[in-house]
């Protein structure tokens, strides 16, 4: 299982959305709230780029934020 955000071009300036920057050929906004579990061994996928390592950091904290749980 691989999980994943998808991205959408509108940006609504959502506090959950992380922006792509002129680093990405990709433009938009990662939907951190939208978090999706894929089976890649079974469904085609593609890998179109790599997101850099600062962007990828801020996505996992906000996802790691959303379901962390405080007892």
């Amino acid at each position: 299982m691989t999980i994943v955000c998808p991205i959408t071009n509108t940006n609504n300036r959502f506090p959950l959305h992380i922006p792509l920057d002129n680093r990405t050929q990709t433009t938009g906004v990662i939907m951190c709230e939208h978090i999706k579990a894929l089976d890649l061994n079974a469904r085609p996928h593609r890998v179109v780029e790599r997101l850099p390592e600062d962007l990828l950091r801020k996505v996992i904290d906000v996802v790691f934020a959303e379901i962390e749980v405080n007892p």
